[in-house]
């Protein structure tokens, strides 16, 4: 009971932080928004905003899905509404969803959320005039990310999708993760916090064969779909991207890897919270080259990772890439 106190006011106190700083952010007029779309039974947890150019009405766009983050016990929606205007300015259709959170129903309740979510937009033909399933890809951030490379998995693997039960849904072409989880965390030697942190964050999933199957590192297959992630040397749960990326290579998938190594501010989900900064500038570039070279089938093969350090204390002669990425080290 400690534990799921502290851990619940730790990530809302972050969270009423982080939303203070996005409530000065506004829809700019050329950005078409519908809000608090309702998709499922609790009209308070299933909603959904959905974002895209006003002067591509009527056309079907790359869509993109984006999935909060909070440490599964916290977070919303509008917390991700800046970063997701921003990727529909680059021609996207954007849906950010809201979902089941822990302390009502544990995880993965939301993956089964996002499942009715999909359900919903394809029986409601407006909404389905701005998506293109044929590119449809997942963002999501910290407890977001893991969430999102939940649905990717049982996507692209039938015997996860069985023991799941659910059906339908689009082919996920492409995965977008910034600070990502990959699987709850386990606390090695310390059987006690393992035990209540499971409680808290499986409820009455918690022992079951579903709770296997969300350790995404245990079950990740070939078939698993191209992926860019961002982190930086200050993320507390970088070794998550780290763990990520030495799977991909050793099953022979398509990453592209982006940690920052300079700044004490690039911390855990910073992109999400600064898209003004050249940090997130950058970021929102490298997505937009990453989905228009997998629907181009131009990704590079196998697994990138990139130190990225745009400080201004960077010398010129350091400088061997483009002026915009400043110093970009290459590790393969």
């Amino acid at each position: 009971m400690i534990l799921k106190s502290l851990y619940t006011k730790i990530f809302r106190l972050a969270e009423n932080v982080q939303f203070k700083k996005q409530m000065k952010f506004k829809t700019p007029s050329h950005i078409q928004e519908k809000l608090d779309i309702v998709y499922g039974k609790d009209e308070q947890s299933n909603r959904f905003d959905i974002y895209y150019p006003k002067n591509l009405e009527g056309q079907k766009l790359p869509t993109i899905l984006n999935i909060h983050g909070g440490g599964y016990i916290a977070g919303k929606k509008e917390n991700s509404a800046e970063y997701c205007r921003k990727l529909a300015n680059k021609g996207y259709c954007v849906i950010n969803m809201e979902y089941t959170l822990a302390d009502k129903e544990g995880f993965p309740k939301p993956v089964y959320d996002a499942f009715d979510l999909f359900d919903y937009i394809s029986k409601d033909e407006e909404i389905m005039s701005h998506i293109d399933y044929d590119n449809f890809f997942i963002a999501g951030d910290s407890a977001g990310g893991h969430i999102a490379s939940s649905i990717a998995n049982i996507q692209c693997n039938e015997d996860v999708k069985k023991e799941f039960n659910v059906s339908g849904g689009p082919k996920i072409k492409g995965l977008i993760l910034n600070s990502p989880v990959f699987g709850v965390f386990r606390f090695g030697n310390f059987p006690i916090l393992k035990k209540n942190f499971e409680k808290l964050v499986f409820g009455k999933y918690r022992g079951s064969k579903i709770q296997q199957y969300c350790h995404n590192f245990d079950i990740l297959n070939k078939n698993f779909p191209p992926t860019i992630t961002f982190s930086a040397n200050n993320d507390f749960i970088r070794i998550h991207n780290s763990m990520f990326c030495k799977k991909a290579e050793a099953l022979g998938l398509d990453v592209q890897s982006y940690n920052f190594v300079s700044g004490k501010h690039l911390s855990h989900d910073f992109i999400i919270f600064n898209t003004d900064g050249k940090e997130g500038q950058f970021a929102l570039d490298k997505i937009d080259n990453f989905i228009n070279n997998t629907m181009g089938n131009r990704l590079k093969k196998g697994v990138y990772k990139t130190k990225v350090n745009l400080s201004k204390k960077v010398k010129k002669e350091k400088r061997k890439e483009t002026q915009q990425e400043m110093d970009l080290c290459l590790e393969r």
